[in-house]
């Protein structure tokens, strides 16, 4: 049945049980004074035995030699007696008793029952970085007290490394051990064995046990052993001759590259690191020359790990005091720095005020000038004469009849009007009036683009241009009753009456800015009526004195109105166009689609200049900030220009002020008061005109801050002139530190006889 089979076993249960099988039930002798309990090993010479002492009841391990054929009993008689030297050093295995004449020879062992390093690495892999340095103090002790007393271990591996009951390391296995001032060779175990032992003639060196404490440490920490490789292992192993096998292993150590799975370990300081990368120097030049210096590093890096609060403490603490003094002094600094641009802010801000008014009065006092060449063009004796024989001519009154009843288009009648010799000689007596502006005898006077004359029904019936233009272009014949430089009301009329129904203006007219359909650029235009004699022949008489009389005394309409325009960047205070770090600015402040639109401009006029113009396109004020900067706010103001193309100088945050600009006084106080409506809105004498100066924000600022960048610069001086003395005053400390440590003896001379001047007792 199936469930009477017998249960089969594992390969690997075989060979427990196999192995089991084996072992020995009796020890091979029985020893006065010792209860032998059971069998712990076996190896290549004999078998290992527990036991107890029967005087003691001491744990205690018996190895017994039963193979005496293999056995070199020179190498086990030092073994013996090197463990005997060392037995009253505690971190060495005891040895209790030697029976070297029985049969089997033994010798007595205390017992350590925790087994090997090799063992516990074995099971853990690698050790905490703290436990693993630990350990290998404790290895070094031993090993150091054993060169102490002249010996040299020369195979030292975790296997020989054998745990207490308080898992403190005691070094076992002396058969390959050396006296200090022996000359032959020893061979340790491969990869724990420094490259310059691996020769058959090397003599005996501490710094042989160095490399292994190294390669011990190593393992510790990574779980691995340096520069073992398979394949290494497998050329070794094939090499042939011992010599051969150790040129091998040799060749490998010195051609391979330094190990460095140490250092990928987190809680490897640098200090550790260098300690086992001079333990594995290749070159035992490099290598510590003794245990004694390997013992002297781990005193230095506790030592190092100790100061370092108290280092730490030393640089840190006068740091942060620094650094809190600094934070205060930057906070003062900045309170002040605050406080001085709020005070500086209120002070621009009022100066700013008074400039934006001193811009507006400078641009009403060239408002006057042009109404003065206003007045003196619309009473020149030549003009009043030409003008009344245009206006005496039949034929030309009615076709100017015939247009007037047309306005806006283009009348049959238009051509012959044009060829009229009348009409032409009043065209001439303006182009010379015109010239006296352009370089002429009145050159100096302010800036005028066209020149024209309109009649009682607000035909242009003559015009002269700064520039030549063609005739077909011109716009005499065409009708502009609707225009506000005709009628005088604030805004053109969109839709209206005949012209007919629309009279002309009886007074001086500044109108609202317009931009030119030509051009692009905004212009503004000045009219006044024009009065003429009851009798042709008294041309002579002036307008002022004609309007006078028609005015105040007989309520007769103007026989005409003439008008001169100018483009608001031709007045003298809006010609800067250079960019500065104060502009004057002119803005739109009728009420509607146009309120805030930017007039005047510096960049208005250098694209004109560069062939990149900006005919055509409008830039206004943020929502909002017209009023705000009318109420007298202080605002953050944004150039609206600062969006054009070739703007990107006016970007930033400005100051800005606005004043008003107001008609001359005698001219202002002879505007009419018209009735309110859509087609005449009440007038005053305040222009739809505002003057905007504009400060650069952090020119206004800049005082501060080079007082900030300057204090700062002090300040970071000074804190920097405090750290240095602080490093200063640390490493001076530190180095005389060192140098003391530097002076302490390292411990003890060499016994006598031995040929390692380096070798100390600790």
């Amino acid at each position: 049945m199936l469930g009477d089979e017998t249960e089969r076993q594992t390969v690997g249960e075989q060979w427990v049980a196999e192995e089991l099988s084996l072992r020995p039930t009796a020890p091979p002798a029985t020893l006065p004074g010792y209860r032998l309990e059971f069998f712990l090993g076996a190896g290549t010479f004999g078998e290992v035995w527990f036991g107890h002492d029967l005087n003691t009841g001491r744990p205690v391990a018996i190895k017994f030699y039963l193979h005496r054929g293999g056995v070199n009993w020179s190498l086990l008689s030092r073994e013996v007696k090197n463990l005997v030297q060392l037995s009253a050093e505690r971190s060495i295995v005891q040895v209790l008793e030697v029976g070297w004449e029985s049969e089997p020879p033994f010798y007595v062992m205390e017992y350590l029952p925790n087994g090997s390093l090799e063992d516990w690495l074995q099971t853990t892999g690698c050790l905490p970085v703290g436990q693993a340095v630990e350990m290998f103090r404790k290895i070094c002790l031993a090993l150091n007290q054993c060169h102490g007393r002249g010996v040299l271990h020369c195979d030292l591996k975790p296997g020989n490394i054998l745990l207490d009951s308080d898992h403190g390391p005691r070094l076992a296995d002396f058969g390959q051990s050396r006296m200090s001032h022996d000359q032959s060779p020893s061979l340790g175990t491969l990869f724990y064995m420094a490259p310059e032992q691996a020769q058959l003639e090397a003599a005996p060196d501490a710094r042989w046990d160095v490399y292994a404490l190294g390669v011990i440490l190593y393992r510790m920490l990574t779980g691995q052993v340096p520069h073992r490789d398979p394949s290494l292992l497998q050329r070794i192993d094939t090499a042939g001759s011992l010599s051969q096998r150790l040129e091998h292993y040799r060749e490998a150590i010195l051609g391979d590259e330094r190990p460095r799975a140490h250092r990928e370990r987190r809680g490897v300081d640098k200090d550790l690191a260098a300690i086992i990368d001079r333990c594995l120097a290749p070159d035992a030049g490099q290598r510590f020359a003794n245990v004694q210096q390997v013992l002297d590093s781990l005193d230095q890096r506790d030592q190092a790990r100790a100061r370092r609060p108290l280092m730490l403490l030393g640089i840190v603490g006068p740091l942060l005091l620094m650094l809190a003094t600094g934070g205060f002094a930057a906070r003062s600094i900045r309170s002040a720095s605050v406080r001085a641009t709020e005070a500086l802010r209120t002070e621009a801000r009022a100066s700013n005020q008074l400039a934006a008014r001193f811009a507006a009065r400078s641009l009403e006092n060239e408002l006057s000038r042009y109404f003065q060449v206003l007045a003196r063009e619309a009473t020149d004796a030549n003009t009043l004469r030409v003008l009344d024989q245009l206006l005496a001519s039949a034929e030309a009154s009615e076709i100017r009849a015939r247009i007037a009843e047309l306005p806006g288009e283009t009348h049959p009648d238009r051509p012959a009007f044009l060829r009229l010799p009348e009409r032409r000689q009043l065209d001439a007596q303006l182009k010379a009036r015109l010239a006296g502006y352009l370089g002429g005898v009145n050159s100096g006077l302010p800036g005028i683009s066209t020149m024209f004359i309109t009649d009682a029904q607000g035909t242009i019936i003559s015009i002269a241009l700064d520039t030549e233009v063609d005739e077909a272009q011109l716009s005499t014949g065409f009708n502009f009753a609707y225009r506000s430089y005709f009628h005088g009301g604030r805004d053109d009329f969109a839709t209206g009456p005949q012209p007919t129904a629309v009279t002309p203006t009886t007074r001086p007219h500044l109108s609202p800015a317009f931009q030119s359909t030509a051009t692009g650029r905004w212009k503004i235009a000045f009219s006044t009526p024009i009065f003429l004699t009851a009798a042709a022949t008294a041309g002579t008489r002036s307008a002022a004195a004609t309007g006078a009389e028609g005015g105040a005394g007989t309520n007769r309409e103007p026989d005409g109105v003439f008008v001169i325009t100018t483009d608001l960047g031709d007045f003298e205070s809006m010609r800067d166009g250079q960019l500065s770090d104060q502009l004057a600015v002119v803005i739109e402040a009728r009420q509607g689609p146009l309120r805030g639109t930017v007039l005047q401009h510096p960049l208005l006029d250098q694209p004109s200049r560069e062939g990149n113009s900006l005919a055509g396109k409008r830039f206004q004020l943020a929502s909002g900030v017209l009023d705000r900067l009318l109420a007298g706010g202080d605002v953050d103001y944004l150039d609206p220009m600062a969006r054009a193309p070739g703007g990107r100088a006016y970007q930033g945050v400005w100051l800005a002020a606005v004043a008003p600009v107001t008609l001359p006084r005698e001219i202002g106080d002879e505007q009419p008061r018209l009735p309110a409506s859509d087609t005449a809105p009440t007038q005053s004498a305040e222009t739809d005109l505002l003057l905007l100066v504009q400060y650069r924000l952090s020119k206004v600022f800049e005082p501060v801050g080079d007082l900030q960048r300057q204090l700062m610069i002090e300040g970071a001086t000074l804190l920097a002139i405090l750290f240095a003395v602080t490093v200063g005053m640390w490493w001076y400390v530190n180095r005389i530190t060192e140098h003391s440590r530097a002076d302490e003896p390292s411990g003890p001379p060499p016994p006598s006889g031995s040929d390692q001047p380096t070798i100390g007792v600790r």
